[in-house]
């Protein structure tokens, strides 16, 4: 099986047409439609959910329960908002840059932000029984006041634990838990409403605890089967360093929560908790409004952050979204304040209608004011959003406390919407430059392409390919080929810059890229560098904006390759193209492929969509077994590469295969030897199963080409993995069933409503004891592609290495392929795992001798199954 197809350029591709228009303008901003909307149906489902609840309770108890209640959530929201701290957002920002264990800094936060919300709780508590009595009457006995404060620690608790997962870019995990959260609380108040008992506001926020805790184990049971905690231990020292940070974003974070979550408790001070049942309520229809701006901003912060650039076409769209959509809506709740406050009562209705109105008009308030924030993040200007931020609180709160003193529900309102406006008009100036903003602040846009799905999903890996050794390939040669390419075609990916947040391809001029190519294309450095030294330079340097990162020297070339520019078809034809138009003193020439982004689409339809018999079989899938409990040690990763090759292996595994297993490939007789040679060494390789890349360009069309990497690696669990028959057999019924284009599917999915890393996870700091072979097969094919560079050897000595660039820590990827008749191998595994010479030593067998290792392995899986019948 192949894990990439060798494919030689197609000619020169048509160049596509430039399309203009609205909906080709928004494809460059699906990034914060996804991401915005993901957040926005989690506000949706506990808006509508909350909106029921409320309406049940208003039903079913007494406004002064209704009020005591709401006053009750409300101290919650408010004072679990304060205990987070700003350490949610620390994390969102954080936990993707951790290197070591997230859960730690995780459950620290957790543990931090419960402490300090039970304090604040105790204060509130002791504050309303001492000083303020509308509360005092708010706090429900000694019941309902503990009950309080256990509300408000979990409710701190589970809000830095939705951020955190955002942060993890687990959010549909978050939404789960406020479903489940928005579900249960209301089925609880249902079933008490039911019950032949007279409600009151303890048993209401009984409810509401009850669904924090459930929801959260029933999230803690998901976490758990997906096995996504890693280490749960906190420990306090990692939040040192993170102060500075956390204390900016808390206070922008407090400063723009506070007047919204506050405003019940002035109205429930000032007025009385009758009044505050029909402000909540009115409040509750307006905050299912604003959440579009509201999502919107946060999602504009996460997407913009590492793209300044993308900012004001950003805005742009935001703005649209929030004022073209959320206009209308709040036009149509002013016109129908009445009808919708009547949906709780007739009471609601009459007391709070025109304080509805008048809340409809801050939405162009709300909308201005979350984007000048999210723009303050992104422009790294958060302490001075904060204070700004602070100070509007404070007035709004204060207009709110002025009109409730000098008048009723409606007159608060009014306050309120007038300090709003005065903040407009202040933050106003700052939003409309980036609109309106000149073409060299925003930078060009034209000098960027956006990654297709297939290339996001590949970012965060690399692998290396090295040939050698070659005449007439120099540093100079090379970097001449990349900008005659560049001159030609200046926004061929081979001569672009990686943007990793971003997810585009960045195009250069002239002058940038003739210095960008003195980075990318380096002498090695040391001559005393062989092929495998060199290999493991780039293997040990880390990743950057280079999608392609060169090293020659001592007549060979490495190359190290984005996985988002390609797989072996088109590195090869790379590989190829620039080593003879280095040694040819040209320009290197290499026609782009059409971008195709529905290739896969389309294979998957044609494979299963017009088969509903297929479906069952193309969504079941192998997953590798859960790793068992084991004792384990401190590790470090030390990724290292041996190779080996041989002129004679593929005519000895020829011949065996047509005496002893006719119709089996010669990669399936290498995956066996290799894991049979490991076994005779002692290192007992898991011959549970095996990661086996596969290409899924067997499953397009003919004339259809991708340009990037088209392919999965699926677990794969053949009867016998020193068997060549049993691991021919597994791969062939594994391809016949066309799941990888399933699996491809959904990944591209997963990114498109997550997005995608661009860089990979860190590495763990413990590996089991004793570790055991994971193995992965990658065979890439015929390399006869190359046959024509200026080889300085012949075919039996020349070096031609495929080897990533990241493995787990008991991971061994063995890559083949075949060139001129000479079958190449890589081992790529991490010494501080597996002794080098073992792994040599094991290649070194395969080649030798590899139908001994089989027969070897034949007869013990034989003698086994005898003493297995006698007993």
């Amino acid at each position: 099986m192949t894990a990439t197809q060798v494919a030689a350029p197609q000619g020169q591709a048509k160049p596509a047409k430039r399309r203009s228009g609205i909906l080709t303008a928004l494809k460059g901003h699906v990034d914060l439609f996804l991401n915005a909307g993901s957040l926005i149906a989690t506000t949706a489902i506990t808006s509508l959910f909350g909106f029921a609840f409320w309406w049940v309770a208003a039903r079913s108890a007494s406004p002064e329960a209704v009020g005591q209640a709401s006053a009750a959530v409300s101290a919650m929201t408010l004072i679990g908002t304060i205990g987070m701290f700003g350490m949610g957002t620390m994390l969102i920002s954080d936990l993707s840059q951790l290197r070591g264990p997230k859960w730690e800094l995780i459950t620290t936060c957790l543990l931090v932000a419960g402490s300090a919300a039970t304090v604040g709780g105790i204060i509130y508590v002791v504050v309303a029984q001492l000083w303020i009595p509308g509360l005092q009457a708010a706090l429900g006995g000694t019941f309902g006041t503990v009950l309080l404060v256990i509300g408000i620690a979990l409710n701190s608790m589970t809000l830095v634990l939705d951020e955190a997962l955002v942060g993890l870019l687990k959010g549909p995990l978050q939404l789960m838990r406020n479903a489940w959260f928005s579900v249960i609380k209301l089925a609880l108040l249902g079933g008490l409403a039911l019950a032949p008992i007279t409600l009151t506001g303890n048993e209401l926020l009984l409810t509401w605890v009850a669904g924090i805790v459930l929801s959260t184990a029933i999230l803690s049971g998901a976490l758990r089967r997906n096995r996504i905690i890693d280490s749960a231990k906190p420990r306090l020292s990692l939040l040192k360093g993170r102060g500075k940070s956390t204390f900016d974003h808390n206070l922008l974070n407090l400063a723009t929560y506070l007047p919204r979550a506050a405003l019940p408790l002035v109205v429930t001070a000032v007025l009385s908790a009758e009044a505050n049942a029909s402000f909540y309520t009115a409040f509750m229809v307006l905050s299912f409004l604003a959440m579009v701006p509201g999502n919107v901003a946060l999602t504009l912060f996460a997407v913009a952050s590492g793209d300044k650039r993308a900012l004001t076409s950003k805005v742009r769209v935001g703005l649209m979204i929030c004022l073209g959509g959320g206009l209308p809506v709040a036009a149509l709740v002013y016109l129908l304040a009445n009808p919708i406050m009547s949906v709780f009562g007739a009471q609601y209705a009459e007391t709070a209608s025109d304080a509805l109105r008048l809340l409809t008009l801050t939405y162009v308030p709300f909308v201005f004011l979350h984007f000048f924030m999210a723009i303050s993040r992104v422009n790294d200007r958060v302490r001075g959003a904060g204070i700004f931020s602070l100070f509007a609180g404070i007035a709004e709160l204060g207009g709110a406390w002025y009109g409730g003193t000098h008048g009723g529900l409606t007159d608060l309102v009014m306050w309120v919407a007038i300090v709003m406006g005065v903040e407009t008009v202040l933050v106003a100036p700052t939003v409309l430059r980036v609109v309106f903003g000149s073409a060299k602040r925003r930078g060009d846009s034209a000098n960027t392409t956006v990654m297709t799905l297939h290339e996001r999903a590949w970012l965060p890996l690399e692998y290396i390919r090295t040939v050698g050794p070659l005449y007439g390939v120099t540093v100079d040669g090379v970097r001449r080929a990349l900008i005659g390419l560049h001159a030609a075609d200046p926004k061929h990916r081979a001569v672009s810059k990686l943007d990793r947040v971003g997810a585009r391809w960045e195009h250069m001029n002239g002058a940038e890229f003739a210095q960008f190519v003195h980075r990318a294309v380096q002498d090695s450095g040391d001559w005393s560098l062989d092929m495998d030294g060199m290999t493991r330079k780039l293997q040990s340097e880390p990743r950057g904006v280079h999608p392609i990162r060169i090293l020659v020297g001592a007549g060979y070339i490495a190359i190290k390759v984005s996985h988002a520019y390609g797989d072996a078809g088109p590195v090869n034809s790379l590989v190829h193209e620039l080593v003879l138009a280095a040694s040819q003193g040209r320009a290197a020439v290499i026609p782009p492929l059409e971008r195709n982004r529905m290739a896969l689409p389309k294979a998957w339809w044609k494979q299963f969509g017009t088969k509903p018999a297929r479906w069952k079989e193309g969504i079941s899938f192998a997953r590798p077994p859960e790793a068992e409990e084991t004792r384990m040690r401190k590790w470090q990763p030390n990724l290292t590469v041996r190779s080996a090759r041989s002129a004679s292996t593929l005519k000895l595994m020829r011949k065996w295969r047509d005496e002893y297993s006719p119709g089996v490939t010669t990669s399936a007789i290498t995956f066996a030897a290799f894991t049979a040679a490991l076994h005779q060494l002692g290192l007992k390789p898991d011959t549970g199963g095996a990661t086996f890349l596969a290409d899924g360009r067997r499953f397009l069309d003919k004339d259809v080409r991708i340009d990037s990497n088209f392919c999965m690696g699926p677990y794969l669990s053949p009867q016998n993995m020193m068997d060549p028959a049993s691991i021919n057999t597994t791969i062939k019924n594994e391809l016949a069933t066309g799941r990888i284009l399933t699996m491809m599917v959904l990944r591209e999915g997963k990114i498109a409503l997550d997005g995608a890393p661009g860089m990979p996870d860190p590495y763990p700091s413990e590996l089991a004891i004793p570790p055991r072979p994971r193995l992965t097969f990658s065979n890439q094919g015929r390399h006869d592609l190359l046959g024509d560079l200026p080889w300085s050897v012949g075919p039996e000595w020349r070096v031609n290495l495929s080897v990533p660039t990241l493995n787990s820590p008991e991971g061994v990827c063995l890559t083949t392929s075949e060139m001129n008749g000479v079958l190449h191998l890589e081992a790529t595994f991490h010494a501080s795992t597996f002794d080098p010479n073992l792994i040599s030593k094991a290649m070194e067998m395969v080649l030798t001798d590899p139908s001994a290792l089989i027969m070897a392995a034949r007869r013990e899986s034989d003698e086994a199954t005898q003493v297995l019948a006698r007993v």
